[in-house]
């Protein structure tokens, strides 16, 4: 077999083994995240029992809040529907409250309480950690290597497997 063909075969099996191993890695983040979660519900003295999506949807709205639920929407690929139904759990827990313009009362907009501030900075560092140690991981490939990886990934990203 030809050099070039072993080489596309073996990007394959990594390829492959990368996408399988998300899952681990997102359990992984799940526990960290979850550790952290446990410390923040005695400090509350209160059960938060969140899932990825409602965190998710806590982070988009400490990053742009205030922010309505369309934006909401956008920005975390959430139906409009999760997104009003999420938010009436974060609101009775206290995380998130909601907020109406002087000069338009049907519109509604939501923005953290002190509670779900604490809970962005927790995910926040979380998601510093592991970019720290990304960067750090790509500290060893020259600037040719990594634009070339950078160029792979985006064809990976558009690619209809």
């Amino acid at each position: 077999m030809h050099k070039t063909e072993l080489s596309k075969q073996w990007i394959f099996k990594l390829f492959f083994q990368l996408v399988t191993q998300q899952d681990m890695r997102d359990s992984k983040f799940t526990i960290r995240f979850g550790e952290k979660l446990k410390m923040l519900e005695a400090e509350l003295n209160l059960k938060l029992d969140l899932t990825l999506s409602e965190i998710h949807l806590i982070a988009c709205i400490g990053n742009y809040g205030p922010i309505n639920v369309t934006m909401i929407s956008e920005k975390t690929n959430l139906t409009k529907g999760s997104v009003t139904r999420i938010s009436k759990k974060l609101l009775k827990l206290d995380l998130i409250k909601r907020q109406q313009l002087l000069d338009n009362k049907k519109e509604v907009y939501f923005r953290l309480t002190g509670k779900g501030e604490k809970l962005h900075n927790i995910h926040n560092r979380l998601h510093q950690d592991i970019e720290q140690r990304f960067m750090g991981f790509l500290d060893k490939y020259t600037p040719e290597q990594l634009a070339f990886s950078r160029e792979l990934l985006q064809d990976l990203l558009e690619w209809d497997y």
